[in-house]
């Protein structure tokens, strides 16, 4: 096997939530492109956004099994029609929990309604994902699988000039969510790991920080030693590289893509 075959997804199954738009369609890109040939991808579905990345997709790879499925994390019973959608694949081989919300108000300001709905969909809901498609679709798996959930810097790193403290919490969260699973399901081949990428340029969430006119952007970006944000394009390199052969021996890991944030002073 060369080197080029380790990161290879020839024949695999992935499940990608919050695939619809921002970096998850660049998720979806660089999974097709390694050769995923059933790729689901799943989100709220609003103003046609499901279909018109189906429809994308189905351009470039017209050979492949692409399906965008309408699914809300918050609702298990949504997780559950999901999972009962793609029982004809059998088995699932990577699945990406890349859904999720923030609500950017200072912490005084927070309010039980706003709080609540960040926990739910950065961390409860992607725990039900995790324990419906383990439970239906994975552990059952004789190649095993993995699991790749999106953090972010927050969860290693406090920004003063960010008020995210619904968001920090969730995604720290993920860190310690991610080493159970990487424990308790080794004995199944399957790994779990977690990306916590810094601030991305062109991301639907960070845009109120990244954009071109914004008051801290250049401040953002002076705390970053390679001076830039996240590109879509770092963000499909690292998750194809979990999702492939070539990080086989890798479980339990938080990555951080920050450019350096996390090392600086």
């Amino acid at each position: 096997m060369t080197v080029l075959d380790l990161f290879k997804l020839t024949n695999k199954k992935a499940l990608v939530t919050g695939g619809a738009k921002g970096i998850g369609r660049k998720i979806n890109e660089g999974f097709l492109e390694a050769g995923v040939e059933s790729l689901i991808f799943c989100g709220r579905g609003r103003h046609g956004s499901l279909e018109d990345e189906q429809n994308r997709l189905k351009e470039l790879w017209p050979s492949r099994d692409i399906r965008g499925i309408a699914c809300d994390i918050n609702n298990e019973s949504d997780i559950h029609s999901l999972i009962d959608q793609i029982r004809d694949l059998k088995t699932l081989d990577i699945l990406v929990n890349n859904a999720g919300v923030t609500w950017a108000v200072p912490t005084l300001d927070q309010t039980m309604k706003s709080w609540r709905r960040t926990v739910d969909t950065n961390l409860t809901g992607t725990f039900f994902m995790c324990k419906t498609v383990l439970q239906e679709l994975m552990i059952n798996n004789e190649n095993g699988g993995s699991i790749i959930n999106i953090a972010s810097i927050l969860a290693l790193k406090g920004v003063a000039e960010i008020a995210q403290i619904g968001y920090s919490a969730t995604k720290s969260a993920l860190l310690g969510l991610t080493r159970q699973l990487a424990v308790e399901f080794a004995n199944y081949g399957i790994r779990a790991n977690v990306i916590c990428p810094g601030f991305i340029e062109g991301d639907s969430m960070a845009e109120l920080f990244t954009k071109e006119g914004s008051p801290i952007r250049e401040t953002l970006i002076d705390m970053v030693p390679l001076r830039r944000f996240v590109s879509v394009n770092d963000m499909k390199g690292i998750v194809t590289f979990l999702a492939s052969d070539a990080s086989s021996y890798i479980t339990g890991q938080a990555i951080a893509v920050g450019g350096g944030l996390t090392v600086s002073l």
